[in-house]
């Protein structure tokens, strides 16, 4: 995959095409709208999605089908709150004509409700009519779109990485209780539902997933309880979200026989090498 970088911006605007694929994928911040607008020559048919995310942990997710490019997006920079950043997939109509455009937007979504950890904005699942003979088209494109999210660093298939997930881990400190448990394919930890959290440490407040803590947490102040289940991009981040202050999830989080994550995964690790 070949990727521009707009005023060679890592976090800035980003276009993006694989080879042998009139697809382009264009990244934009919800704060380069503007400059965005301002690219010369960019399809304007195809599908996107509007995600609140940070370091690629993805807390909410909208996706929706356009027809007239990026200008889509001034309609949910207004309306939509959430969201830090938008990819978008487009292309001509001639290479995506409405139906198939339809079914790829219905197949865009349904993947989205099905897939993942984070919420989504998606309550409406349409059901457009599916020419046999463009089913292809719409499963080539819907493949080549979660490959370009996933290289983009915006896994949207979350769920699979909480279900290959090893055995449960917790931690107890200053009269805070959790239970969580790590991915070892992609290094991310999920604290569950019912853990203790200290809202006591500012330092939580540095943390985007929790942005909207009033719809993630049972209380307000001092120790709260987790409402669902949150994904992390490490353990020392999840130990850090429920303790509070400066942590090391791979001491922190411990099993039922009392070994440290540490101890059950890079040891182990080493052991084997």
């Amino acid at each position: 995959m070949t990727m521009r970088l707009i005023d060679n911006d890592p976090d800035g605007i980003r276009i993006c095409w694989v080879e042998g694929e009139s697809l382009v994928t264009i990244v934009v911040p919800r704060d380069k709208l503007t400059e965005a607008k301002q690219l010369p020559d960019m399809p304007e048919r195809g599908v996107y999605y509007l995600l609140d995310e940070d370091h690629g942990v993805l807390s909410r997710v909208y996706a929706g089908q356009t027809t007239q490019g990026l200008a889509r997006l001034e309609a949910h920079k207004a309306k939509k709150e959430f969201w830090n950043k938008a990819v978008m997939f487009l292309d001509s109509d001639i290479n995506i004509d409405r139906d198939v455009l339809d079914v790829l937007e219905a197949k865009t979504i349904d993947f989205v409700r099905r897939n993942g950890s984070y919420e989504t904005d998606n309550t409406y699942l349409p059901s457009p009519h599916v020419n046999p003979y463009k089913e292809q088209r719409v499963e080539e494109l819907h493949k080549s779109i979660l490959f370009r999210m996933k290289v983009l660093g915006y896994d949207l298939n979350r769920l699979e990485s909480i279900v290959h997930v090893s055995e449960g881990f917790h931690t107890k400190k200053n009269g805070i209780a959790a239970t969580g448990k790590y991915d070892k394919e992609t290094g991310r930890f999920t604290v569950f539902a019912g853990s203790d959290v200290d809202l006591g440490h500012g330092i939580i407040k540095n943390l985007r997933a929790i942005a909207a803590r009033e719809h993630l947490f049972k209380g307000r102040t001092g120790k709260a309880k987790l409402d669902r289940d949150i994904t992390f991009a490490s353990p020392s981040t999840a130990a850090v979200f429920v303790l509070g202050g400066s942590q090391n999830g791979w001491t922190e989080w411990v099993d039922d026989q009392g070994k440290t994550l540490d101890e059950v995964y890079r040891n182990k690790e080493h052991m084997n090498e």
